[in-house]
């Protein structure tokens, strides 16, 4: 299966994609992160990333697939992965939607997780992020085992420069306006199963599993 997972900022999303990339065998596509790999490369393509990122412009739909593509050849499959950060806009969706289908694939599922603005403040508020791997911790709802130490690397924990209020704002709204028309065009189609993101973790992925159980995606939920 192919699955998208999407949600507003805070709304767990890193969580879910790795409990569901460890329950269920799937390879993670993950597009800030691949960006973030591919500018730095001395290529001609991560030339050309990097000129657009410091430029302050946003990719291109077709240059931000053709770095998926080169990035699905090496992993060599095209099937059981969950993509995360792409598509996010409907004209992404759009044009990733005719990529697929050309390779004879799809995406089967979309996992929607929805969160009340307020929480999503005072989720932020609780949040740190490892300065070396990147992991993600929140002091009420998943703490490091030692304060300002993350459990996978050691590295410190630290509240990201983004993360202010008025930048959250800021995102929040991109959000709103940018992608939620992505939802319901995806809605539309019938792949998206909106997820409360709002209960305990666990509760969390007992939902999603369920409903991909129901689709007929997974045996064993």
């Amino acid at each position: 299966m192919n699955l998208l997972i999407i949600g507003p900022q805070a709304s767990g999303k890193g969580t879910q994609a790795e409990n569901l990339i460890e329950k269920f065998g799937l390879a993670h596509v993950e597009m800030g992160g691949l960006l973030r790999r591919v500018s730095k490369e001395d290529s001609e393509l991560g030339n050309k990333v990097r000129e657009v990122i410091n430029s302050g412009k946003l990719l291109s739909d077709e240059l931000v697939v053709e770095i998926l593509n080169q990035h699905l050849s090496s992993l060599g499959r095209l099937d059981n992965i969950l993509f995360d950060g792409f598509p996010r806009v409907l004209s992404q969706a759009q044009y990733f939607e005719k990529f697929l289908e050309k390779k004879g694939k799809k995406l089967d599922a979309v996992i929607y997780l929805t969160l009340p603005r307020e929480i999503t403040f005072e989720r932020l508020a609780n949040r740190r992020t490892c300065g070396t791997c990147g992991k993600v911790f929140n002091l009420k709802t998943k703490p490091p085992k030692k304060e300002g130490v993350c459990d996978y690397c050691g590295g410190n924990l630290v509240v990201r420069s983004d993360e202010t209020p008025e930048k959250i704002e800021t995102r929040l709204n991109e959000f709103e306006a940018q992608t939620l028309p992505m939802v319901t065009y995806l809605k539309q189609k019938g792949l998206v199963e909106e997820i409360d993101g709002n209960r305990p973790i666990e509760i969390i992925f007992a939902d999603i599993s369920e409903r991909l159980k129901k689709r007929g995606l997974v045996k064993n939920a």
